[in-house]
């Protein structure tokens, strides 16, 4: 069978380009089909990094104060409002600056240079004669099909919501704000949307953050997000939990919200809930392929009810996470042009909630390792009070592990400032089965927040060290005390 393409991928999510690249790179023949009305990526994307930056940057403001220093103090010169215009420019000349450089910016001019063929058209599966992809102009046929889709927040049943203006997470690098709002509400649970909340709050805006869930985050660890939830509120973020919105009014240019028996002000709307996808178009039926708004059904090698098509990222459901997309869409590249053997591993990848401090995790919570190793679980905490570096700059957190009783890691959670950056050796650690006692030796910069991973594991071998470890040592330390 003569097909166009080694790889065909039918994008519109950022993982996407990063995946057309890498396809790229190992020297398949690519094409990227995007919707020509898909979301500018590269803008959402460095402005949601750029805000990431400013929220960690105003959280140091409190702390030079303590040290002496009065740059900023609100009580020094007035305070003028944030000048939104001037953040966006920002965004737009880093764009500039990446896009004219050596970053790794997938851009579709980027793209193409590289020699991926870029159709910027819609278009959708047939059956017959053979499997291809038909867009308004061509027929185009590939050996294998990646799907990496982008979706959008789920829009919620509520009364008058199309009544009133909303904005997205993705949205938001259009917003034309002159001034900040005063007020904003953003409704849902999307890590993005509590890392928004945060930085906002910090920029003086009255932020409300509503979910129907018990507690924010409730697939993480369930200390680490009180925790996390305890720091926005202290701030000044009002979190209403096990809350819905039942009616939304406008009135006299203000927004206002029907909530329990209560009503909320608001001048805007952020929609941070669960995500959809809506591939109707693609009209996937037609190539056998299942699929719900929540998601592409797939097995382990992230193929597809049909056997040439592959899916990752936001295709798959779940909140947008790029490293996780990139994670699967690396496995569904490797069993889509070579040999189809490759699992995904979801232990050995990190994410992250931006927030400050941050929340990370990698594989299993207490709970899910005990509903599938039982007593043979061990679990260990430590503070990040134990390290000076935390002490001077009033980091607070910790950092728990979960093991198995010979050392073997089933996952991490961690929350504090720069987390992050101090995952990332229990991720390698995990991926090449390295035992916690290996990660007790190992050595750690110091001062650094990384040294609460060390302090971690030996506090782990100071708990549950064997038995006969503690009786050969009683030994050999009194055999040496008698000589």
């Amino acid at each position: 069978m003569t097909v166009d393409y080694d790889l065909m991928i039918l994008g519109g999510a950022a993982v996407g380009r990063d995946a057309a690249m890498r396809a790229c790179q190992m020297g398949a023949r690519v094409a990227l089909i995007e919707p020509p009305t898909s979301t500018p990526l590269l803008s959402s994307m460095v402005l949601g990094q750029t805000l990431v930056q400013l929220n960690a940057s105003l959280g140091q403001q409190a702390r030079l104060q303590q040290w002496g220093c009065q740059w900023g103090k609100p009580d020094a010169a007035p305070q003028t409002p944030f000048d939104w215009a001037t953040l966006q420019q920002w965004v737009k000349t880093q764009l500039e600056v990446m896009q004219a450089s050596s970053f790794p910016l997938n851009s579709l001019s980027r793209l193409a240079a590289q020699g991926v063929e870029v159709i910027l058209e819609a278009g959708a599966f047939h059956r017959r004669p053979q499997l291809g992809f038909s867009t308004n102009e061509r027929t185009l046929r590939a050996r294998r099909y990646l799907l990496a889709a982008s979706s959008q927040p789920t829009i919620p049943q509520i009364e008058g919501l199309a009544t009133v203006p909303w904005i997205t997470l993705d949205s938001l690098a259009a917003q034309n704000w002159q001034t900040l709002p005063e007020r904003l509400l953003i409704l849902g649970n999307d890590p993005r949307g509590i890392a928004l909340a945060q930085v906002l709050n910090r920029l003086g805006m009255q932020i409300t953050l509503i979910t129907t869930a018990d507690r924010l985050l409730p697939s993480e660890d369930p200390e680490a997000a009180w925790l996390l939830q305890a720091h926005l509120e202290a701030e000044g973020v009002m979190i209403l939990t096990q809350t819905e919105v039942t009616q939304i009014k406008q009135i006299e240019q203000r927004i206002w919200l029907q909530v329990g028996n209560q009503a909320i002000e608001t001048d805007g709307i952020v929609l941070a809930t669960p995500p959809q996808l809506n591939l109707t178009s693609l009209n996937l039926e037609a190539a056998g392929v299942k699929w719900q708004p929540r998601g592409v059904r797939v097995n382990r090698k992230l193929q597809t009810t049909h056997p040439r098509i592959y899916a990752c990222g936001e295709s798959l459901g779940g909140y947008a996470d790029v490293g996780l997309a990139r994670h699967e869409a690396e496995i569904a590249l490797r069993n889509a042009l070579f040999f189809s053997i490759h699992p995904v591993n979801y232990r050995c990848v990190p994410t992250a909630v931006f927030t400050d401090p941050q929340l990370v995790r990698i594989g299993l919570t207490t709970a899910q390792a005990q509903a599938m190793y039982g007593a043979t679980v061990r679990e260990v905490k430590q503070s990040l009070n134990v390290l000076p570096k935390a002490q001077i700059c009033q980091n607070s957190g910790f950092c728990k592990l979960i093991t198995l009783e010979s050392g073997e890691i089933l996952g991490a959670h961690c929350i504090g400032a720069e987390a992050s950056e101090w995952i990332g050796s229990i991720a390698l650690a995990m991926q090449h089965s390295v035992k916690l006692p290996a990660l007790a030796r190992s050595p750690h910069l110091s001062p650094t927040l990384a040294e609460v991973m060390q302090q971690a594991a030996q506090s782990w071998q100071t708990h549950y060290r064997p038995e006969w470890q503690r009786e050969l040592l009683e030994t050999w330390f009194n055999f040496t005390r008698g000589r």
